[in-house]
């Protein structure tokens, strides 16, 4: 009886929580709770942030560009002999020897072949760039922090379920023990029991330190100390999914990120085209200038000439020929567009198959839950079974090893199919660009 009791117990760990089995110290996360802390702390979403607050300053800087601009130059001159205006009488002092000069000149673009509002707009573009790559690097943190949420749930169980192996071959060698002692059973059947509890305790081990890998990986997700005890909570059900393809491959299409960081390079090729053909175009100013000239530091005395003088200028410049070179940029920006659209139907067909590999994936890993789950209740019957007959010398030790073995099979069968399950639900997400 005390026997029996045992083997029942041993069963009864197998559904025991890991809370229960080992209360450990530690902070306690729901998948969801892992995935914000993570976006909140994961240096790669902070580059990513950093890189959008630098286009914007690009886009500062290309703003500033269509404003007027204010330069302040000063020079002085010293000559060896006094400038001298010569006529027919003889020679003429024309200018100091020692001159300064000194002007502060105003600068505003008035028209560029709208190159500079194209160049706003590229830069607004620029923005609109990391902005989706910000959004491309916190799906893929998210499905990963998902992802290492269900290995470490899959390896906690996979501990426990080699915990409950060790308790139930201890207590079968136990009673190989006895039964050898009281010359039931041979020698040779004590030593494989003693051999299988052997190999069920390294395993336990093998499963400890996986269960301490998978909690590093979710830690250096969170970008917390590697070492931080964590437990996150267990799923209360198997959530369903939308299994109609054809809504979720157009969802997808017009969702990822990928396909807008596409896009908004079609559009960006769009404005390097009209950005060439700028070109084509004058450059007009406008320049207002004062200036003084003179013999002193400051300029402000003049015996020649007039030691103060302002201007205003309208400037124009046209490079109408270079061998064909802007023809060439805008042929090359046509050719760019159209290789854009092109990858971009191959990146839409690529997508929509990895939302039908992902549903393909999910209903087996959901076909493979109810197989594995009845095959946990069968295998469960059977080594409580075996454990009595044993007990009562009925089956051998091989049959009951074989039963233990079937077991920690069904259970692991069962568990990789629940959080595969899971784990394809994340990457259906990431797939639908969904966090």
């Amino acid at each position: 009886m005390k026997n029996i009791c045992l083997a029942i117990v041993g069963v009864m760990v197998l559904a025991t929580p890991v809370s229960v089995l080992a209360k450990t110290p530690g902070i306690a996360f729901s998948v969801d709770e892992a995935v914000e802390e993570a976006i909140v702390r994961s240096p790669n979403l902070k580059e990513a942030t950093e890189n959008i607050t630098g286009e914007e300053e690009a886009v500062n800087t290309s703003r500033a560009a269509l404003f007027a601009t204010a330069s302040l130059n000063y020079a002085y001159t010293g000559l060896d002999k006094t400038p001298v205006q010569k006529t027919g009488q003889g020679e003429i002092p024309a200018g100091h020897t020692h001159q300064y000069h000194w002007d502060v000149t105003l600068a505003q673009p008035l028209f560029t072949g709208y190159a500079l509002t194209t160049q706003l707009d590229l830069a607004k573009l620029g923005v609109r760039d990391q902005e989706i790559q910000l959004k491309v690097v916190t799906l893929d943190l998210a499905r990963d922090v998902k992802t290492a949420c269900y290995t470490l749930l899959l390896t906690q169980k996979m501990l426990m379920v080699a915990q409950g192996e060790v308790n139930s071959l201890t207590a079968h060698g136990d009673d190989a023990r006895e039964f050898y002692k009281q010359g039931l059973i041979p020698k040779n059947d004590l030593l494989r029991s003693e051999v299988a509890l052997a190999d069920s305790i390294q395993a336990l081990e093998k499963a400890r330190s996986k269960v301490k890998s998978a909690m590093a990986l979710l830690n250096t997700l969170m970008d917390a100390d590697i070492n931080r005890m964590v437990h996150v909570e267990d799923i209360d059900r198997v959530p369903e999914f939308s299994s109609d393809q054809e809504r979720l491959g157009r969802y997808a299409t017009e969702k990822r990120p990928v396909i807008q960081g596409l896009k908004n390079s079609v559009d960006k090729t769009a404005l390097s085209e009209k950005l060439a053909k700028s070109s084509r175009y004058p450059t007009i100013s406008l320049v207002g200038r004062y200036e003084r000239n003179g013999d002193g530091l400051e300029a402000a005395d003049n015996d020649y000439t007039n030691s103060h003088n302002s201007s205003l200028s309208l400037q124009a410049q046209w490079t109408f020929f270079e061998w064909g070179k802007t023809g060439a940029q805008v042929r090359k920006t046509r050719h760019d567009k159209k290789a854009l659209q092109e990858r971009i139907k191959g990146v839409e067909n690529h997508v929509r198959l990895e939302v039908k590999n992902a549903l393909l994936n999910l209903e087996v890993a959901r076909k493979n839950i109810k197989t594995a789950k009845k095959s946990l209740g069968q295998a469960r019957e059977n080594h409580r079974i075996t454990t009595v007959q044993y007990t009562q010398q009925v089956a051998t030790s091989s049959d009951v090893l074989d039963a233990r073995s079937f077991l920690t099979r069904a259970d692991t069968n069962y568990y990789q199919a629940l959080y595969g399950y899971m784990a394809s639900l994340a990457d259906l997400d990431r797939a639908l660009g969904n966090r």
